[in-house]
């Protein structure tokens, strides 16, 4: 096998362009200080911080324009994995609450990463396919297959979409102080002007521009609230003692800690809602069982998902997708430990120095985030008491720095992180959502002979169409936004987990088995939501998965074996090295089709 430098699969002028990124970024948080300190106002604040990072956003999604369907589809297959592991860690993501029980997002999200660097993504970087559906039509070679994947994974990705345009529109109207529908409609412009020029490409790298701003906006104001209480710049190894008096404090003000019945999923809501219930004690608002099962659900939905899987196409080899998430897992512990040090830290400034207030005066403290629709007090709570003071669930990472006094321009710093992790997760599942369409519906069963501009103009308008619905569904239909999350992680851990694990490690299954799969899985799970009425369905996923892998079992065993071609297909994938499959199939096609018409 032919050695190829690593200097010409990937750009080694990388890190010096993300450094004057982060430079630039850096640069225009400290003029804005130093113009806060002068008097600026703060509307012209914010609205600088914002146009600053939504233009170098927009700027590097302009700059990275394709000019190949390579390029659009998977990057030119030139992203390394110091870049694409933490770009894939943030678009995993989305709104979490406080407390123990919520760590069952984060922990399952994590043991997603770890099944889908162990059993798939390995795999499905040597097969080599842009979209889940084109991995599974070829797999198959079966357009039927690809189509009702498309189904599948689009209903998946429309739902997280929708869910990151709202968290993104929420952070928006945090700082341009406009209605959420408006800044609904900004952020859907955003997107299409970052990724339509180069799709998957400018999806890459501004993600990985995202990354940085994400980073650095949370974690500066977590360090310098960690050295204001403990001395410390590390709050995530150093909160253990903070923890140990916010303990003893709700010991002594006898705070409940109710347990949970086993199954029970009742996470906060987004509406303002009292702090109730001691804060490390688990199994409060989610049952002992259901955290267990929630957590499976959740990991099932992580490992293939289709905005986060097709990701490892894009990395040069298939030891760089591996490596990849050493990465992913790297920055998803620093995001894990930083919220939970942002909670202790919250929790411990209500105890300490809120709730003994006097009703006025915990409403000037108060009057920032009660002006933002994040906070308020509760007239009818006992006086003194941890429930008089009302959170909003969304708002908690933006609350610290507020109630700690920091410079405004760092409070504003965080929303612009918040925004940036929401357009991350968001264009990860614009960029396949609209390949799925314009890709796999739209040009399939043949789009590898369709001319390359046509092609890219296709797929560029399905971004366009599918980013319009997106964005219209999210600034007019209600809806939580960690409830359409977990609808999302409940479609893909119910069909399309069972379908994909079984398409890689198992042979005998057939185009058939994979409808079955795919079917059964969807299905049952959007029965079972009728049937019980829930607002929180994470659970149904642990019932409609194994039945789907029954399914596919039984009809791939009492249908035709697949075909010899496809077997050496399933056998070239486990193989590390060599060309990907997808990209011989698509050579070969072109061959075929040219001999045809020189004939």
């Amino acid at each position: 096998m032919a050695f190829h430098p690593r200097s010409r699969i990937v750009n080694p002028r990388l890190g010096i362009y993300f450094g004057i990124f982060a430079a630039s970024l850096v640069g225009v948080v400290m003029v804005l200080l130093i113009l806060e300190q002068l008097g600026a106002t703060d509307r012209g604040m914010r609205m600088a911080l914002l146009v600053a990072a939504l233009a170098l956003f927009l700027g590097i999604g302009a700059a990275s324009f394709a000019t190949s369907p390579s390029d659009f589809l998977v990057s030119g297959r030139r992203v390394p994995a110091s870049y694409g592991g933490p770009a894939t860690a943030l678009a995993a993501f989305g709104a979490t609450g406080i407390g123990f029980d919520a760590l069952v997002l984060p922990l399952g999200i994590l043991a997603g990463f770890v099944v889908m660097a162990v059993a798939v993504a390995p795999f499905y970087r040597k097969f080599g396919a842009p979209s889940l559906p084109c991995f599974l039509g070829e797999r198959f070679s079966s357009n039927m297959v690809r189509l009702a994947a498309a189904a599948v994974a689009a209903t998946s990705l429309i739902l997280l979409l929708v869910a990151e345009i709202k968290i993104a529109a929420l952070a928006v109207s945090w700082l341009t102080r406009g209605s959420e529908t408006t800044a609904a409609m900004m952020v859907t412009i955003v997107l299409v002007g970052m990724l339509a020029p180069g799709g998957v490409r400018s999806l890459s790298w501004s993600s990985a521009a995202q990354v940085i701003t994400a980073l650095l906006a949370i974690l500066v104001p977590v360090a310098i609230v960690s050295v204001m209480e403990t001395n410390l710049p590390l709050g995530q190894m150093s909160h253990g003692p903070v923890l140990r008096v916010v303990g003893r404090i709700e010991t002594v003000q006898g705070i409940a800690a109710p347990i949970a019945s086993p199954l029970l999923f009742d996470l906060p809501g987004p509406e303002l809602q009292s702090v109730i219930g001691r804060f490390s004690t688990p199994f409060t608002s989610v049952g002992g069982l259901a955290f267990v099962l929630a957590l499976i659900a959740i990991m099932a939905g992580t490992a293939v998902s289709p905005s986060l899987l097709p990701r490892s196409a894009t990395a040069p080899t298939v030891y760089e997708a591996r490596k990849a998430f050493g990465w992913t897992v790297l920055i998803a512990g620093v995001l894990i430990t930083t919220m939970s040090t942002i909670a202790v830290l919250l929790r411990s400034q209500l105890l300490t120095d809120l709730v003994s207030q006097p009703v006025d005066r915990l409403s000037d403290m108060m009057k920032p985030l009660i002006d933002l629709g994040l906070a308020g007090i509760d007239g009818q709570a006992r006086a003194g008491s941890i429930n008089v003071v009302l959170f909003r669930r969304d708002g908690v990472v933006l609350a610290l720095p507020v109630l700690k006094e920091l410079p405004a321009v760092l409070v504003h710093a965080v929303a612009i992180g918040l925004l940036s992790a929401a357009l991350a997760a968001a264009g990860s599942a614009l960029t396949q959502l609209g390949l799925i369409v314009g890709d796999d519906v739209i040009s399939a069963p043949r789009s590898e002979l369709i001319p390359p501009v046509v092609r890219l103009n296709t797929m560029r308008v399905a971004l366009f169409i599918c980013a319009g619905v997106a964005g219209l569904l999210a600034g007019l239909a209600p809806g939580d936004p960690l409830d359409l999350l977990l609808w999302s992680l409940v479609v893909s851990g119910s069909s399309l987990f069972p379908v994909v694990l079984l398409a890689i490690w198992w042979k005998r299954m057939n185009a058939w088995g994979a409808l079955a799969g795919l079917a059964t899985g969807l299905g049952v799970s959007f029965m079972g939501l009728l049937a019980t009425s829930t607002e929180d369905p994470i659970l149904l996923p642990v019932i409609a998965a194994p039945l789907a892998f029954v399914a596919i079992v039984v009809v791939s065993r009492v249908t035709p074996a697949p075909g010899r071609h496809v077997l050496e297909m399933v056998r070239d994938l486990r193989v590390p090295s060599g060309e990907t499959v997808h990209d011989r199939e698509v050579r070969l096609s072109i061959q075929r089709d040219r001999q045809q018409r020189h004939v």
